[in-house]
């Protein structure tokens, strides 16, 4: 740090200052200093500096899966506000297993992070309480509607789900049919199963169960519905729609149909979630629930650090909403 001083022609505790982005220095100075670091190989000890009670500077994301993921954007808006201010994201992934999450947050806390960000709200109780003792900020994201942990920042799964199935109804279809991810420690998907079900009861709606399903979240999975359905299409009772609440799954199911002559939607209407690039690549695009995934990952950033900077946080549930965008597929 003296070394990085020399260079910068300032003193080793600006250095120290110009590292954390303290607002006592310039942007002149900070420049300065980084651009010595730079060429002289410094690398900042944030383990140091975590023992000395100052932050390891580290956020700590547990997300379900990177695989295909809709999680990504996310990752980028948590990035847009934390990198400015100093701060490095370490992300793990559970699999989708309660169990392997709790393991990871043990380990990860282990690395003392200045906070925790988690995905959904279904945790084992260990975890809960490895997160409750660890006295950092935490935020639950992707979904509102359990009691936090500490924060939460998302949108109301059920409720997407209620909309998405409504507007089918309001389309005209009557025999309607639902295929969603993984439900296994999944909240999320959980919940717009009850909101399509919902939607059915709401409408005097005959529920089919055996056109209700879950299912990994992946293209062969909405490969594999789509000729299922291709099969069916001689028989009387068949789903006229089919609520795909997840737009790889969906997209999945569109190439295929194409594929194998199945109208799109002709002889099925079809819708997604997440509007994704990949559901508005597919021909024909997929009708979905936008989500706001980038905002999620901001808005999450945003209340940690106002958290890490002991500024009072108003609202400990932050609803950022959906919405429904119709396309050429429902």
């Amino acid at each position: 740090m003296r070394d990085v001083g020399e260079r910068a022609g300032v003193s080793p505790i600006t250095v120290s200052r110009a590292l954390a982005n303290h607002t006592s220095v310039t942007t002149e100075t900070r420049d300065a200093v980084r651009r010595a670091a730079v060429e002289l190989g410094y690398i900042n000890n944030f383990a140091a500096s975590a023992l000395s009670k100052r932050g390891s500077k580290l956020i700590a994301l547990l997300v379900p899966n990177v695989s295909n993921s809709v999680f990504s954007e996310t990752i980028n808006g948590l990035n847009d506000v934390l990198e400015p201010a100093g701060y490095a994201l370490t992300i793990a992934h559970s699999g989708y297993s309660a169990e392997r999450e709790e393991q990871l947050i043990r380990t990860l806390l282990g690395y003392r992070p200045d906070a925790v960000v988690l995905t959904g709200f279904t945790h084992t109780p260990g975890a809960r309480s490895l997160l409750q003792s660890a006295s950092v900020p935490v935020i639950e994201t992707w979904n509102i509607g359990p009691k936090p942990i500490d924060l939460a920042v998302g949108f109301s799964n059920f409720e997407a789900g209620l909309a998405m199935t409504r507007y089918l109804i309001a389309k005209g279809h009557k025999r309607l049919a639902y295929q969603g991810g993984t439900q296994t420690d999944n909240d999320r998907t959980q919940a717009r199963e009850q909101g399509f079900r919902q939607a059915l009861r709401e409408a005097g709606l005959p529920i089919h169960e055996d056109w209700i399903r879950s299912t990994p979240i992946e293209l062969a999975s909405g490969a594999l519905l789509a000729r299922e359905v291709k099969a069916a299409m001689k028989a009387q009772s068949r789903p006229q729609a089919i609520f795909i609440a997840s737009d790889i799954i969906a997209a999945g199911f569109v190439l295929e149909a194409s594929r194998i002559k199945l109208r799109v939607p002709q002889d099925v209407a079809i819708a997604g979630f997440d509007d994704t690039e990949i559901g508005q690549a597919v021909t024909p695009p997929l009708t979905s629930v936008h989500v706001p995934q980038r905002q999620i990952g901001q808005v999450a950033a945003s209340l940690l650090l106002q958290r890490l900077r002991k500024e009072r946080v108003i609202e400990s549930v932050h609803d950022l909403g959906f919405s429904i965008v119709s396309r050429a597929s429902a």
